[in-house]
């Protein structure tokens, strides 16, 4: 009671910590039961990134335009400039400085896309479970404050029969709440996250690829140029 002193008189009569705790520890537990620790583990991961954005579109695109220079410059075997710094991107860049291959750089891209939406996937789905399983321990709380009704009832106690129906009702409120306004925006939240900073190293790589792809046919274009004329030469 002394907590909910502090809080004001029109929302004192919503609060009951038994219920929230029903819901959302029940929650917790059949949502990491249903999906894994693994799942919950990259939900609770994705949260900080919500807040701030981990990807900076500039930085990365400055690292590329470097290593493109340097590569311009030396051969990719010799290009040594930053890699991005995101870790995808770099992984992406080195696949091609390793090999010198624009195929290695797709094949590559598409792994990397791969883990990413496995990863966006695992978080999403986390909350969406959770999203599902809030209203059913709302339920349970509701059921569990009614078998106490009866024993309220028993001992004819006004203000304890009051209490018990409160619970039951706050409980499902609770459960529809917590899936309403929080799991479900979270989920949500997560998912357009992710896919715009997707939609932003996609760019970023389609810029790389048609750059690479550009200087290829530039150097060949040159080096069948310039073979007639040492041909004649020779001969």
């Amino acid at each position: 009671m002394k907590g909910l002193m502090d809080v004001p008189g029109d929302l004192a009569p919503m609060l009951d910590p038994g219920a929230l705790g029903i819901v959302v520890a029940g929650t917790v537990i059949a949502t990491a039961a249903r999906c894994g620790w693994r799942d919950c583990s990259a939900a609770l991961a994705a949260l900080p990134r919500l807040g701030a954005s981990s990807f900076d579109e500039g930085a990365n695109r400055t690292a590329i335009a470097r290593t493109l220079r340097a590569v311009e410059r030396d051969g990719f075997r010799a290009a040594d400039a930053p890699l991005p710094p995101d870790p995808s991107l770099a992984r992406l860049v080195e696949a091609y400085l390793t090999t010198g291959s624009i195929d290695a750089l797709h094949s590559a891209r598409r792994a990397e896309r791969a883990a990413r939406e496995v990863e966006r996937s695992r978080s999403v789905r986390a909350f969406e479970y959770a999203g599902e399983l809030a209203p059913v321990f709302g339920l349970v709380g509701t059921l569990y404050a009614i078998t106490g009704l009866s024993d309220s009832l028993a001992a004819s106690t006004v203000e304890a029969t009051m209490a018990a129906i409160a619970t039951a009702v706050l409980s499902s409120l609770y459960g529809v709440l917590t899936a309403h306004l929080v799991c479900v925006p979270l989920a949500r939240a997560i998912e357009r996250r992710g896919l715009r900073e997707e939609s932003a190293r996609e760019a970023l790589v389609e810029w790389l690829a048609a750059h690479i792809e550009n200087a290829s046919s530039e150097r060949a274009h040159r080096f069948g140029a310039a073979r007639p004329g040492k041909l004649r030469t020779i001969a």
